[in-house]
């Protein structure tokens, strides 16, 4: 340990703060009396006299018949917890079953190594385990079904292999004999993936009932705010929720790492270059460490330029540690991990860098440091790879360095944010309809559902009909069943909301990389786009949408590209609305219509615009989802507007003919931000929200409004915006922190998206939200007639006869709903509390709606003094009706459309 703090005292200008977390004592409970005596003697063997109070927690409701879901720290001991009631309840009839379910490969083989301990003891002529996944072979799959006490498996196998044949093959005693899922790392489950799990879990227990049974589920979650509440999404039953951590830890000192500024090049260095200069230091001082990087690239370059150093210089007469350090990412076979993971545990090696592979509970022994090479995006992942260091006993490290993010510079202004405040809410959506339709689509071909089903789903009834319509599913007595040719499970993916997929196909391996929907591919593999698979860089070549495929290649690049998507933004339905300070707010349901006309690329690291590219092929894309918008305050629009930099808040334009980069626009800054702090929010990656402005009609003054809109990039959204409106002042608040701890003087591509966008007159504006304020005296703008809105006393109601005039006036000064409108009224009266204006006939055939005079009414409030019981009435004058106009329009409707092309 000292020599980690003498390498640290090394790079003093580097770190930005440190922070001690200190050590927790154990907190013990007696094994259960009630607990086989068997099992008692078979832990006591593995060392254990007594067990931490979780564990002892978890086995006794467990045992009872709950389904409970555990959010213990790592290396707590969560494993044994799931193993003792399993196995207690196995060894009372070995007919019982159980699925231990887990988000990985890697992590199913680590698991797997601790319940052949069990297995080991007990002997196989009671208690059977093994591994059923797309690696097992098919010799193997028959053994397992019929003797396996314990399977071990994922959602994808669950969806495509165990429902679709659970009344074949052996799957008939499982289902009815399963006791116990078993759901390990519940946190990765979010987003579209946990929404499709959820289905998923909902197909299984249907099954289940259908085989006269009702299995109980057992999970463990990373720290997350909402765990009971997740595992109920996904598992659909009550859950109980054990979050007090009975196991030791360690005293952990978290260090952040702010990379060096270089003056010569005006830019920090990046992460990658200060991995590779502090990394040798630890590994040559046989320091235990596991490095994250962000990406395969990374992990990769960092491991050479590593062992480029440590390689033995012909003037240093020190050993040669150049094989003291391993990569170990996605793509290596299992054997390769496995012989990394080994020489880990066993000291062959001191140093790992690994993507988020090993951020999982993979168990890699005793280590010294942690180091993070990029804030890893949610404090849930932090808390994981924070928890692979410390886990024998000693005092434990982390640096955590930071990237040029807005999120990464944020934690470090901001440490106490990471390490005191609550954790993000997990997000699904169980009862997305596009989700739902696979799956209703996948359970017809496994049972026939009936009405009984809409306990199950709850647009059963919406789907059905549309399914019939189809020709997919045909009804019998009440009962719907499938019709169709072929599997309709095996038509899902898991990790995308529909079934109109794209291929990604590498063109030079000839190699299906992945599958994407249709909505993601055009705004994700148009021509030129840079794609990160698995932290593999590929280029698109092309986009067919014939074939369905695109086609890429692998390269080495050192910038990313963003689409170019001028569109449109309409609004369905109001769901919720609320209007506090200055802030009006609204979560319902929208229609994004986008073009991709062309591309930006922007530079790794630096973040910086490197050229625009335009398409041949422009890319229309329309999808109906979630969201939740702002209106931005007038004064703000007002001000963007007079920096003659605020296109967003003016008719789209084409592109220009030489195609050049559309200029910058300050309600970027705007987005930008918000669109961040909401992601820290709500747990959100990069293509899980997106934002955006657009105009809008306000409901109460009817006028047209612009609002920022944060929406869920998934048809038929997945909660994402429904959460960030729930948190929406806390997301304010928490971008204007963002915005003032930044480390930068003016902007950067870290807090407000670009350099050349003041990132104080963002802040301003966020401020604005709130209470209308002056422009910090610094910001000059060329032309601004400062946006004056201060309230003024309102007209008395016997003083309005008179003073009409001024009431229009104001009316037209303020830019309220209907000042043109009012100015063409010919007469107006006064009646007791009625005001009666009169237009014409024609005039009034718009104006006479409730909601336009409701709108008029709520303007005249703001500037006259009402009185109560206060009415407007609108009618019309005594002028003579323009019979002319009307017969003209007759004849045009009655001729159709064709006189719009006159």
């Amino acid at each position: 340990m000292q020599k980690i703090q003498e390498i640290l005292a090394n790079y003093t200008n580097r770190i930005l703060s440190s922070k001690i977390l200190p050590a927790r004592k154990a907190s013990f409970a007696v094994i259960p009396e009630e607990m086989n005596p068997e099992l008692k003697e078979c832990i006591r063997q593995m060392g254990y006299e007594q067990l931490y109070s979780h564990q002892a927690e978890m086995y006794k409701r467990a045992i009872q018949g709950k389904s409970v879901v555990i959010t213990t720290g790592t290396a707590s001991g969560k494993s044994l917890s799931f193993y003792l009631p399993v196995i207690q309840r196995i060894l009372e009839n070995p007919s019982r079953r159980a699925l231990f379910i887990y988000p990985t490969k890697a992590l199913t083989k680590d698991q797997l190594r601790n319940i052949v301990e069990f297995v080991e003891y007990f002997g196989k002529h009671r208690i059977q385990a093994g591994i059923y996944d797309g690696d097992t072979p098919a010799s193997e799959r028959s053994k397992i079904r019929e003797e396996a006490n314990i399977i071990l498996t994922n959602p994808d196998m669950i969806n495509a292999t165990f429902l679709p044949n659970h009344n074949r093959y052996g799957f008939p005693h499982l289902f009815a004999n399963l006791d116990f899922i078993v759901i390990d790392e519940l946190h990765a489950y979010r987003g579209a993936f946990g929404s499709h799990v959820s289905n998923v879990m909902r197909r299984l227990l249907r099954v289940c009932n259908y085989h006269g049974n009702t299995p109980r589920f057992l999970c463990s979650s990373a720290t997350i705010a909402n765990p009971a509440e997740l595992a109920e999404n996904i598992c659909h039953q009550a859950f109980e929720l054990i979050e007090k951590d009975g196991s030791p830890a360690p005293e952990k000192e978290i260090h952040f790492w702010q990379p060096e500024y270089i003056k010569e090049a005006q830019r920090k260095r990046s992460v990658t270059e200060e991995l590779k200069g502090f990394l040798p230091d630890l590994i040559e001082n046989c320091t235990r460490v596991i490095t994250f990087c962000m990406s395969r690239r990374e992990t990769e370059v960092v491991t050479k330029e590593c062992r480029d150093i440590l390689a033995q210089d012909p003037l240093k007469l020190g050993p040669d540690f150049s094989d003291k350090i391993s990569a170990y990412r996605g793509g290596y076979t299992p054997l390769e991990r496995a012989k990394i993971e080994k020489d880990l545990v066993d000291g062959k090696i001191y140093g790992v860098v690994s993507t988020s592979a090993l951020e999982l509970g993979i168990d890699i022994g005793a280590l010294d440091m942690v180091v993070m090479g990029g804030f890893p995006g949610t404090r849930a992942s932090f808390w994981q790879q924070l928890g692979r260091a410390g886990r024998n006993g000693n005092k434990a490290h982390a640096v955590l360095m930071l990237k040029e993010k807005p999120m990464d510079q944020y934690v470090g202004m901001n440490p106490n944010w990471l390490l005191e405040s609550e954790s993000e809410n997990a997000v699904i959506d169980k009862n997305n309809l596009y989700i739902q339709l696979a799956h209703i689509r996948a359970a017809s071909a496994e049972l026939p559902l009936s009405i009984d089903d809409i306990a199950s789903f709850p647009d059963l009834g919406e789907i059905i009909p549309l399914l019939q319509k189809e020709g997919e599913i045909s009804e019998h007595n009440a009962q719907y069943q499938w019709s169709g040719q072929i599997s309709p499970a095996h038509e899902i993916s898991l990790r995308n909301i529909t079934s109109d997929t794209i291929k990604i196909v590498d063109r030079e391996k000839e190699k299906t990389i992945t599958t994407v929907d249709l909505v993601q591919a055009k705004k994700e593999f148009y021509s030129g786009a840079i794609y990160l698979h698995d932290s593999i860089q590929y280029k698109s070549l092309d986009l067919d949408l014939e074939s369905k495929t695109a086609w890429v290649k692998e390269v080495d690049s050192n910038y990313y590209t963003e689409p170019h998507k001028p569109g449109t933004i309409d609004i369905l339905m109001e769901h919720e609305q609320n209007e506090k300070h200055r802030i009006y707010s609204c979560f319902g349901d929208v229609r994004v219509s986008v073009l991709v006309s062309g591309y930006k690329m922007v530079q790794f690291n630096s973040h910086q615009n490197l050229g625009y590219e335009g398409l041949n092929q422009i890319l229309q894309t329309q999808m109906e989802t979630e969201a939740c918008w702002i209106q931005i305050p007038d004064n703000v629009v007002h001000v963007f507007v007079a920096t003659g930099k605020a296109p967003s808040l003016e008719p789209q334009k084409q592109m220009p003919d030489d195609k050049s980069i559309p200029r910058f626009d300050y309600t970027e800054g705007l987005v930008h931000c918000l669109k961040a702090a909401a992601s820290m929010r709500v747990m959100a990656t990069y293509s899980d929200l997106g934002g955006d402005i657009f105009g809008f009609a306000h409901p109460k003054s009817h006028q047209h409004k612009h609002a920022i809109i944060l929406f869920d990039e998934y048809p038929g959204g997945l909660g994402f915006s429904e959460k960030a409106y729930e948190f929406l002042n806390e997301i304010i608040q928490n971008a204007g922190n963002l915005l003032k701890n930044c480390a930068c003087n003016n902007g950067c591509p870290a807090c407000v998206g670009d350099h050349r966008i003041n990132k104080h007159l963002i802040l301003w504006a966020l401020r604005s939200f709130y209470k209308e304020v002056p422009l910090p005296s610094n910001i000059q703008i060329d032309g601004l007639v400062q946006y004056q809105n201060k309230p003024q006393a309102k007209m008395p109601w016997k003083q309005l006869e008179e003073n009409w005039q001024e009431v229009l006036n104001r009316f037209d000064r303020e830019n309220l709903f209907g000042a043109r409108f009012l100015k063409q009224s010919s007469l107006q009266e006064i009646k007791s509390s009625k005001l009666i204006l009169y237009f014409s006939d024609s005039s009034l055939k718009l104006a006479q709606k409730p909601d336009v005079i409701e709108g008029i009414q709520s303007e005249l409030s703001k500037v006259i003094d009402l009185p109560e019981h206060f009415e407007l009435l609108l009618r019309p004058d005594d002028g003579e009706v323009n019979l002319k106009n009307q017969l003209k329009l007759q004849r045009m409707m009655s001729n159709g459309k064709g006189y719009l092309n006159n």
